[in-house]
């Protein structure tokens, strides 16, 4: 990068903020007419802080929305190198953007659009040495007499334009536009680019997929996208959770297009820019792929592609299309007068939403209009198994692909039509429903069980009289279960710790390994193990909201002003402090989840958001930790300990026996609740990385189950991931979330054998973290510089 570049970067304006935040100003020609008045002077350098003073005290009403650093960056490396001189950007704002990079190529004509006034008023006093030029940017760009070797901007979002594009195509003919306003300034400004000239544009996801939209049409104006960047979910937040994509445009059709996904790691960014420039491919989606031009709909779309060729080679099916596997398809209608019809082997598809597919007429949530019922061949599969199918993760998610509009993403005929399923022989299907009944017969008996011994439980203590009839029964169901189930369990539980990461499966295994008499040590031991459950998982939802700063910063102010509230802090934590991060955050996590009272777009870009910040494209990991259950086992078990740490007396054996049992009651609820959760997404750390072939080759140790001899691999990642931290990624994706450094895990200071610690509490000469399962070195103290930082990092203001 060159020093022109990272002198912007350093920019700073301390004396103008300071005046200006005791100011009282209202808009941006009072902003502008101040700055004139104070006679403050701008550099480029001044933009980047100034900038971000302007999106925060202003918001859209200065006519910018924030630039991350990150992606000026990429903006930067993607025009150095290409000789350019002449830049515009035809949707200016307050020329932020354009102010930014004007120096960074040495552009001696650069102009700015805008037909705001007083966007324009405040722009010529940040930047004033470019021409502004103000009125409708497609008039200014359809009068320009210049070829451009740059084109540049932040286009607007989801904003109708007014008239249409006239245009000539190369060949002459005449033709008329009609879409958003920000894709008709796409096509009009990059028209106006030389033949090598570059254009670079911030979209919407919908420049691709929806109806009408000039994507499609690029070819025949002499146009194409020739790469397309996938920006983080929240780039551009708080002002807009709209996802968004930064294409590179020129002046030629093209039919294979790089696609990769942007971040805010500088060093990924750079390694994905330089796998565009070398046309390299391989690894992970994210690192860069080529894809037919014309087919792109957006990044998502090609990871569930490949899920489903995955899937394929599990199921042992090539895939077919509801429409071929379908006698036929009727459409619901408007109306009460309108009735499905009974007919065998049938299954209703909701058209909107992601709800069940359902097999009966009866079963219906929504109304008539919004089914089809789809008659399956019954030569080639049953209704039930197409119904299990299309409502697993995955048939979820090619519902939500397939669907098409704006406003309301629906499934329309022709949706319905290519759908695709993945059914086996009816020998297999047969086989596997048959399991599925099975299955649900035992969790009948379970539930019947329970149920026994809940009525045992309210008539115990409903009617104390009748306490010997309760001792025979429960002493005749004992009998009953005794030997054979209660191994059984045991042996399952045993093979769960073995799927969790290691920080919780070694406390679990500390227990076990107790004497089975030693009931005092065992409960210890789980209530241990649920307070460091109760940090590890509130570090991964701190760790995940924390990576997106603007989303984070409202959320820290809630959860500081809780906990002064409850008298808890992150600077002495306590099992309180982490169920409450548990608690909060997780219904922060089920907001972003949910599509109830949502207009579709939004449900959507909140779905985005959530499985960016957690890495997860699946949304499995944020949907178990942020479940209602979970938080209800830490309180049940916060409350357990604190009941019990008032307790006075000598704790007997049958009091902690009894106390052991009420904590493993919990360990399987909790079970329960996580079920296989951590068979898929993986506690790893790095060993070695290296970038090899437009890929980050990572050597990784997998700090999964109670063995602290862990398991090496090699894994392409899409982020070059720091030696000295932690990191959740779920397997084949290549993607992961950094954890904050208040969990450690490696070899003890005084012992080779790797060990797990968990932050305790800032001192005045450092941090302390502690072990629930190292005896021989059950905390470490010192400075521990990263802990302190994630603390304030947590707390400040």
């Amino acid at each position: 990068m060159s020093e022109s570049t990272e002198k912007i970067i350093r920019g700073n304006l301390r004396d103008a903020l300071s005046k200006l935040r005791s100011t009282d100003l209202q808009g941006a020609e009072q902003l502008a007419e101040f700055l004139k008045k104070e006679n403050i002077n701008f550099s480029a350098a001044d933009l980047i802080d100034f900038g971000s003073f302007i999106t925060t005290r202003y918001g859209r009403e200065a006519g910018s929305l924030p630039i991350p650093i990150w992606l000026l960056r990429v903006f930067c490396v993607l025009i150095e190198g290409t000789g350019a001189t002449s830049i515009c950007d035809p949707w200016a704002g307050v020329g932020l953007l354009i102010g930014l990079l004007r120096e960074t190529g040495g552009f001696k004509n650069v102009f700015a659009f805008t037909s705001n006034r007083s966007e324009s008023v405040l722009g010529k006093v940040l930047v004033p040495s470019i021409d502004w030029q103000i009125g409708d940017p497609l008039s200014l760009l359809s009068e320009m007499n210049l070829e451009l070797d740059a084109v540049v901007s932040i286009l607007p979002m989801a904003t109708q334009s007014k008239k249409p594009l006239k245009t000539t195509t190369p060949n002459g003919k005449a033709v008329e536009l009609c879409d958003d306003l920000g894709n008709l300034l796409l096509a009009a400004a990059s028209m106006r680019l030389n033949p090598t000239g570059i254009g670079l544009f911030v979209v919407t996801p919908s420049f691709f997929a929806t109806p009408g939209s000039v994507f499609p049409r690029l070819g025949e104006l002499g146009l194409g996208i020739e790469a397309a960047f996938a920006l983080p979910a929240g780039t551009f937040a708080p002002f807009t959770n709209i996802p968004a994509y930064l294409v590179l445009v020129r002046r030629k059709p093209i039919e294979k297009m790089f696609v990769a996904q942007l971040s805010g790691d500088e060093n990924t960014n750079r390694e994905i820019i330089s796998n565009y420039n070398q046309g390299r491919t391989g690894g992970a989606l994210e690192s860069g792929r080529f894809v037919e031009s014309r087919s792109f709909k957006n990044l998502n779309a090609i990871r569930v592609t490949e899920m489903f060729e995955l899937a394929e080679g599990r199921f042992g099916a090539p895939a077919i299309t509801l429409g071929e596997l379908s006698s036929s398809i009727i459409r619901g209608k408007f109306g009460p007068e309108f009735v499905f019809n009974s007919i065998d082997n049938s299954i209703f598809v909701p058209l909107i939403g992601n709800t069940d597919v359902l097999e009966t007429v009866n079963d219906l949530t929504l109304k008539n209009q919004n089914y089809a019922q789809v008659v399956i061949d019954s030569t080639q599969s049953s209704a039930r198994f197409v119904a299990h199918f299309l409502n697993s993760s995955l048939g979820r998610e090619l519902r939500d692909l397939s669907k098409t509009g704006v406003v309301i993403p629906k499934l329309n005929a022709e949706d319905l039509k290519s759908l695709r399923v993945l059914i086996p022989n009816l020998q297999t299907q047969h086989k596997m429903l048959e399991l599925e009944a099975g299955i649900v017969t035992q969790q009948n008996t379970v539930h019947t069980l329970q149920n026994e011994l809940g009525d045992l439980q309210r008539e115990l203590w409903t009617n104390p009289r009748d306490v010997n009839s309760v001792e025979l029964r429960l002493n005749n169901l004992s009998k009953k279960l005794a030997s054979g189930i209660k191994q059984h369990t045991e042996g399952m539980l045993e093979q769960w710790f073995e799927t969790l990461p290691f920080p919780l499966a070694s406390i679990l295994r500390a227990w076990q390994a107790s004497p089975s008499n030693d009931f005092k040590t065992k409960y210890e031991h789980l209530l241990h193990f649920f307070e460091g459950t109760a940090e590890f998982i509130g570090v991964i939802l701190l760790s995940a909201f924390s990576s997106n700063e603007v989303i984070f910063e409202p959320h820290k102010k809630t959860l500081a002003d809780v906990m002064k509230k409850q008298h808890l802090s992150f600077q002495r934590a306590t099992f309180g402090t982490w169920k409450l991060v548990v608690e909060y955050l997780g219904k922060q996590t089920r907001e972003l989840l949910s599509e109830n009272s949502k207009q579709p777009d939004v449900a959507a870009n909140d779905l985005a958001l959530c499985a960016d910040i957690f890495a997860d494209a699946s949304l499995s990991l944020p949907e178990v930790l942020s479940h209602k259950e979970l938080a209800g086992i830490l309180s049940a078990t916060n409350k357990m300990r604190n009941d019990w740490s008032g307790h006075s007396g000598v704790v007997g054996q049958v009091e902690a026996q009894h106390r052991n049992e009420l904590l493993l009651a919990e360990v399987q609820r909790l079970h329960e609740t996580i079920a296989d959760t951590w068979l898929e997404t993986q506690l790893v750390q790095a060993l070695q990385c290296r970038s090899r072939c437009g890929i980050f080759e990572t050597d990784i140790a997998i700090l999964m189950g109670s063995n602290n001899e862990f398991l090496k691999e090699t894994r392409e990642m899409s982020t070059c991931l720091d030696v000295d931290r932690i990191y959740l990624s779920k397997r084949g994706s290549g993607r992961s979330l950094k954890l904050l450094p208040l969990v450690r895990v490696g070899p003890s200071p005084q012992s080779v054998k790797n060990a797990c610690y968990f932050f305790n509490r800032l001192e005045p000469d450092g941090a302390r973290f502690i072990s629930y399962h190292y005896t021989d070195e059950p905390e470490l103290k010192g400075l521990f510089v990263d802990a302190a930082a994630a603390i304030e990092l947590l707390t400040q203001s």
